[in-house]
């Protein structure tokens, strides 16, 4: 009876509690003003002696002639005039049209309207200098011609969903029970589909289309991210929505299939970059959950072709010298060939670079910015030849460790999948692509002296050894000899010396504390502390699988007291902080919804729901009056989190019943659907 309670409470919580401010004094740093100098883009601290006409003309300078465009005639032949280049563009960027420079970007033509009819009525209404167009007049302009950002999706019903899962009915602790239960119901906020005008008049919008519904990030994010969907994949595996899962997956083979590769996101302006390679280790992980061979075949010619990609498109020759000789090896780095500014962030690129007197610096400039945000770090010390501004970036002399690691792990799913299609020779082929390839990246980015991996770059012939998370990438990627466990008690002990470990609310992103940027000291992100605490818990060594679970606990209670106060997750958090605030820093507001966030969180509970038990205070925002303990007995081991201390698993007394359980969850479906 108490557990049937409690589930219909979280039922009734969760449709009918509405989402706090999240600007509220309790996850908010009381000194923090979004929009303002000190937590928004370092530009406008730095551009502030510019005045408006003096912006108008730098923006509306010639920024397309000779370049590579973001996206062009050939890749999006309808949309590139309007999305990607041309006056209007910069005319909505000069004027400062929107808050949010992304915001013009995904609006949909009208019906009726072409690219090329929208940039003859503009250029025949303004034949006049950019900076003499007034804001009231782009407005209008803009009105008249596009509809609002956003409505060219549907929300969707997801086809699998269930009120609560036999997955979840396992989570042992009532507060952990109760989070992943309301994580469990963001996804149905999450969920979009294409309109059918966006497949059948396609020339009229900046979004891709995909023929499957999908989950997106949240917030300003309105439409499919690649490196995101891996760990929104995990989170819908964690609440056994299958079919959404697969469906992710076949939308990605289709842009593969179209493209060559997976852009970014959604968008044509999105067509000149990726972000981290996460196909194959999506398969991967569908495989695992539900041993669907037959997606794994029609899935490798698909991880090929994107293999392919980055083989071709994204690799560099790097010189090794030693005493003996000189040898060459080649490695993938992140290196777009746009050398424009981003159409999502055109006026904050533009006014980045405005430093640089030269167009080829403005373009090198154009493309370091663009190459980091094929990283998804976009922006972080990680790529700044000073560890500070945004000025010195050189993404494009960067080899990242991490890049690295993801495609060896393609490679590693790649011989896996071909012992499993019974196929020897592609088995051997690229069981021998990975053995060699392990060696390389260990000549490549291991240094001894400092007992880890670390970035490579090519302009100083020397690595970075500051902390970063992308240097334990190798500890999940597997990307190393796993018997070789002392490797990744030494990577662990680096950063832990570093002082990545000691903050109250996760690892941070870095230890730079004054760039102002969100992919650096004090914010914490899900996809790099899930690759940590996964990268720890994969090892062969006791003692690192139980620092996994340490590093766990405390990322999950960040995200659970931060919701419990705000009833939102988050694109990331302040892991200063030790009640959990959000992140500051970048370009933008940080973002509620949020897909990875949620789909880290659901995996690493279900991961350890036989050990997890939370001690901290009362979180009534989200649980209310906490039901009555279960008995706890120690005797089980834990067989979720793969580690060997049996000894300190604690586990509910199977005594309490999983026939009342399966009760509670019978009823709740019942009430669920009926009320």
């Amino acid at each position: 009876m108490r557990e049937f309670l409690f589930l219909l409470f979280i039922v009734s919580l969760v449709s009918g509690r509405p989402q706090k401010d999240p600007r509220g004094p309790n996850i908010i740093d009381e000194t923090a003003d979004f929009g303002t100098p000190e937590h928004d883009n370092r530009v406008h601290t730095e551009l502030t002696q510019l005045t408006g006409p003096e912006i108008a003309r730098l923006i509306g300078s010639d920024y397309f002639n000779g370049s590579v465009l973001p996206c062009d005639n050939e890749t999006a032949p309808g949309q590139w005039m309007v999305y990607c280049s041309g006056r209007l563009l910069q005319a909505v960027m000069a004027v400062k049209l929107y808050p949010d420079s992304k915001t013009f970007v995904d609006q949909p033509m009208k019906v009726n309207q072409t690219g090329e009819s929208i940039m003859e009525h503009f250029e025949k209404r303004f034949p006049k200098p950019i900076e003499q167009i007034s804001k009231k007049e782009v407005a209008e302009f803009v009105d008249e011609f596009f509809d609002k950002e956003g409505n060219e999706l549907d929300v969707c019903e997801l086809p699998d969903w269930k009120p609560i899962t036999e997955k979840l009915a396992q989570i042992k602790d009532d507060t952990y029970l109760a989070f992943a239960q309301r994580l469990h119901f963001i996804w149905i906020q999450l969920c979009r589909q294409m309109k059918p005008e966006v497949k059948e008049d396609p020339f009229r919008f900046s979004l891709i289309y995909v023929p499957y519904q999908f989950i997106l990030p949240g917030g300003r994010f309105r439409e499919f991210y690649y490196w995101d969907a891996y760990w929104i994949v995990k989170g819908l595996i964690a609440s056994e929505l299958y079919s959404t899962a697969r469906m992710m997956i076949l939308n990605f083979a289709h842009i593969i299939e179209t493209y060559g590769f997976i852009p970014n996101g959604g968008r044509v302006y999105y067509l000149r970059r990726s972000q981290p390679p996460f196909f194959a280790p999506m398969v991967y992980e569908y495989y695992l959950a539900t041993q669907d061979t037959q997606l794994v075949m029609d899935m490798i010619p698909v991880i090929e072709k994107e293999y392919i990609f980055w083989s071709q498109r994204r690799s560099v020759n790097i010189t090794l010298e030693t005493q003996e000789f000189n040898e060459t090896v080649r490695m993938f780095q992140y290196h777009t060939e746009a050398d424009t500014p981003r159409p999502e962030s055109f006026r904050e690129d533009v006014l980045s670079a405005e430093p640089f007197t030269t167009k080829s610096k403005k373009r090198a400039f154009f493309k370091d910015i663009g190459s980091a945000a094929e990283s998804g770090w976009d922006f972080s010390s990680r790529w700044f030849k000073d560890h500070k501004n945004l000025t010195t970036i050189e993404t494009t002399n960067i080899v990242p460790v991490d890049l690295n690691a993801f495609l060896c792990y393609n490679m590693n799913i790649m011989q896996f999948f071909y012992q499993l299609a019974g196929n020897p020779l592609k088995h051997m082929e690229w069981s021998s692509r990975l053995s060699n390839f392990r060696q390389d990246f260990t000549k490549v980015f291991y240094v001894p002296v400092r007992k880890g991996w670390y970035d490579y770059n090519l302009r100083t012939g020397s690595h970075n050894t500051d902390f970063f998370p992308s240097n334990a990438a190798p500890l999940f990627a597997q990307c190393y000899d796993p018997l070789n466990s002392q490797l990744a008690v030494d990577v662990y002990n680096q950063m832990e010396n570093s002082g990545a470990f000691s903050m109250s609310g996760g690892i941070p992103t870095s230890m730079h504390k004054e760039t102002n940027q969100q992919w650096d000291y004090p914010n914490g992100w899900s996809p790099l502390n899930h690759m940590i605490i996964e990268g720890l818990r994969k090892s062969l060594n006791p003692t690192l699988q139980q620092k996994a679970f340490v590093l766990a606990q405390k990322w999950l209670e960040t995200n659970m007291q931060t919701f419990n106060v705000s009833n939102a997750m988050w694109e990331k958090y302040n892991v200063q902080e030790p009640q959990g605030k959000l992140a500051t820093g970048g370009e933008y507001e940080v973002q509620a919804g949020f897909g990875w966030t949620n789909g880290a969180a659901l995996d690493l509970i279900m991961t350890y729901s036989d050990r997890l038990e939370y001690k901290g205070p009362l979180l009534e925002g989200l649980v209310g009056t906490p039901p009555p303990r279960k008995s706890f007995s120690s005797s089980s081991s834990s067989s979720s989190s793969s580690t060997s201390e049996s000894s300190s698993t604690i586990t509910p007394s199977s005594t309490t019943g999983s026939s009342s359980k399966l009760l509670a969850i019978i009823t709740v479906t019942i009430f669920y659907f009926l009320f």
